[in-house]
């Protein structure tokens, strides 16, 4: 193996082990804002599966998201479910949308997709805040977290929040880890191949149109899940999980994070809800600040946040590099 692939197994040990002493290293309050990160982190991650790998520009993505929202919440208010089968509910509801929707909006590419999708996601708005008996409008609808229950061992309480963290961590890490498998199928690699030339694939003889579906389904059931999540977090949810600030905000998460990697959202999810966290305290103009903020990074950065580490890391080890030839010259 490797010097670089021993520190890149070395960076993931820490990285975990970090993540594992979490709530001994921190308070209640940012304990809660690591949540909400992990969280956003596996909404960033399925929309990188559709736009980064795909190519498909997607503006109604926050249509999965609000939807299992909603499910998980209502599975647990009106049907009594527990903590898990709730939350994968959440993602199988975000699955099934993608089905709907992507047998019609994988048809087209391009802007004619983003406009699709749009218009859907605004379907789906309108819908939830007229259905007020089931959704409660702009009122929203609440539900207590219930406790998860693990067979031959009992329930544990979800209220406590360091429970919740490890719970959350632990999907979001389990998630993460098929997206990283799913990257490396042959479906992956078709994914990528569609995103780079997708009349070189028809050509070749991939159904094309089927294997966006597929990848289409994928990205709405980790959205559905991301969701669920979110909902059972707040134990509220509201139109505002569907609206097209909520779409835009995956949107530009990616980009920040940079999309043309797999880690490159996790670290624009991460990031984006920080600042929005800072900026939100400091000023009511929080909004402008991101903007500009966003606009600075397009302008300098394209890559995003991810590519401007990379571009950091492959200076340093070539100065690196730069320094220690001479030497290993002489040894010569």
């Amino acid at each position: 193996m490797t010097s670089s692939a021993w520190l890149k197994w070395l960076l993931l040990a820490v990285g975990l082990a970090v993540l594992a002493a979490m709530p001994w290293l921190v308070g209640e309050y940012p304990l809660n804002l690591i949540i909400t990160m992990i969280i956003y982190s596996l909404f960033a991650l399925s929309y990188n599966v559709l736009f980064g790998q795909a190519g498909l520009l997607s503006f109604g993505h926050a249509a999965y998201f609000g939807l299992g929202a909603y499910t998980s919440v209502l599975l647990f208010k009106d049907l009594g479910f527990s903590l898990l089968p709730g939350i994968l509910g959440a993602g199988l509801a975000g699955g099934i949308l993608g089905v709907l929707l992507g047998l019609f909006v994988v048809r087209l590419g391009g802007t004619y997709f983003a406009l699709l999708t749009l218009a859907f996601n605004a379907l789906i708005y309108a819908g939830a805040e007229k259905w007020r008996g089931l959704t409660g409008g702009e009122d929203g609808v609440a539900a207590m977290r219930p406790d998860l229950h693990i067979p031959f061992y009992g329930d544990v309480g979800m209220f406590s929040t360091v429970h919740w963290y490890y719970f959350v961590l632990i999907v979001v890490l389990l998630s993460t880890w098929f997206c990283w498998h799913f990257t490396r199928t042959p479906l992956g690699r078709l994914n990528e191949c569609l995103r780079e030339n997708e009349d070189r694939a028809r050509f070749i003889g991939y159904n094309v149109y089927m294997s966006k579906v597929a990848v289409n389904v994928i990205s709405a059931f980790f959205a559905g899940l991301a969701g669920g999540m979110a909902g059972a977090f707040q134990e509220f949810v509201t139109v505002t999980f569907i609206n097209l600030d909520k779409a835009t905000d995956v949107l530009i998460m990616t980009f920040v994070g940079g999309s043309g990697t797999f880690w490159g959202p996790i670290l624009g999810a991460c990031f984006l809800t920080y600042l929005n966290q800072v900026l939100s305290d400091l000023t009511e103009h929080w909004t402008l600040i991101q903007g500009i903020l966003f606009v600075l990074l397009v302008m300098y950065a394209p890559q995003g946040l991810s590519g401007l580490l990379i571009s950091l890391k492959d200076r340093f080890w070539g100065a690196r590099a730069g320094k220690l030839s001479p030497a290993a010259k002489g040894e010569g």
